[in-house]
């Protein structure tokens, strides 16, 4: 029967991985009922089953209703959007609330998420984005609030996104230092949690490059001594996993805080690079905002 494989390989992860009921369910559902998902007496619903393998770093999931089915191609087609960069999602979103009358909660964590980090993109009302954020991530993290770190041990891929848009709402709202508080939990999350190899590779660069910019630009004592050394974490990660999406503006933001301290030669070396690379990518817009960034804030001519 499907229901006593899925809860076996569920169990099986969990206990390769060394995780304890409590920890793996937290919030998500009860020990009780993960027990009899692991015993094959009940079949959970997708986004549950999801959630339960996401903490574990695992991406798999099994739609057994229409409905399910429907609602987990709609996830992949706002996913992919978003992924590059295009908020357009709102009919999607519609429909991904219409295919039935009743959402289970974890759908709803997902359905206001995108919601709103859509609704942000384009409005930017920071202070309403922030208690919808807090509102989704409550759903699967019940203790949680604002300027809080969560006390669970595992999360899932949404509650990482979450917890990732509430730091960068949080600055843009004016409150940096609970901004990088929360996305330097992010990082420690990243470098030691429990995770895929793929997400590490594609959302750890972006986590680095925002505190590489916070701190950059906070001025505090020994920030542009730790932007740089996240900088170098960075362009070292981006190499190790191929990913070359950030790569040159890693580069670029460790030549511009190179110069900032004096070090002109190295830091131009650095940015020209990372304008080469821009460029190779088509990214001339952004060759151009960063030109013109530098003559600004440093009066420097590249």
């Amino acid at each position: 029967m499907e229901n006593y494989i899925i809860g076996s390989i569920l169990k099986e992860y969990r206990t390769r991985l060394n995780i304890s009921q409590e920890d793996l369910c937290f919030d998500l559902c009860a020990v009780s009922t993960l027990s009899r998902i692991e015993c094959g007496e009940r079949v959970p619903g997708r986004k549950l089953l999801e959630a339960l393998f996401s903490r574990m770093g695992v991406s798999r999931s099994v739609s057994i209703t229409k409905t399910e089915f429907q609602r987990e191609n709609l996830e992949f087609k706002i996913n992919d959007m978003v992924a590059h960069d295009d908020f357009e999602i709102f009919d999607l979103l519609e429909e991904y609330k219409n295919c039935s009358e009743n959402m289970a909660e974890l759908e709803r964590q997902f359905y206001l998420f995108f919601k709103t980090m859509a609704e942000d993109y384009f409005n930017h009302n920071c202070e309403k984005a922030l208690k919808i954020y807090e509102e989704a991530l409550k759903i699967s993290v019940k203790d949680y609030a604002l300027g809080k770190i969560p006390n669970a041990r595992l999360l899932t891929k949404t509650e990482l996104l979450i917890l990732n848009n509430i730091s960068r709402t949080q600055y843009f709202f004016g409150q940096k230092d609970e901004a990088i508080e929360l996305m330097e939990f992010l990082r420690s999350y990243f470098e030691k949690g429990i995770m895929s190899e793929e997400e590490k590779a594609k959302n750890y660069p972006v986590i680095l490059f925002n505190l590489e910019n916070w701190y950059g630009l906070r001025g505090k004592d020994n920030d542009i001594e730790k932007a740089i050394n996240l900088c170098n974490i960075a362009i070292d990660t981006c190499i190790q996993y191929g990913k070359l999406s950030l790569f040159p503006y890693h580069l670029f933001n460790k030549g511009y805080l190179l110069v900032k301290t004096g070090k002109y030669t190295e830091g131009k070396e650095y940015l020209n690079d990372s304008f080469c690379i821009m460029k190779r990518m088509d990214k001339n817009d952004d060759v151009i905002y960063g030109k013109k960034w530098l003559k600004e804030q440093l009066n420097l001519d590249i």
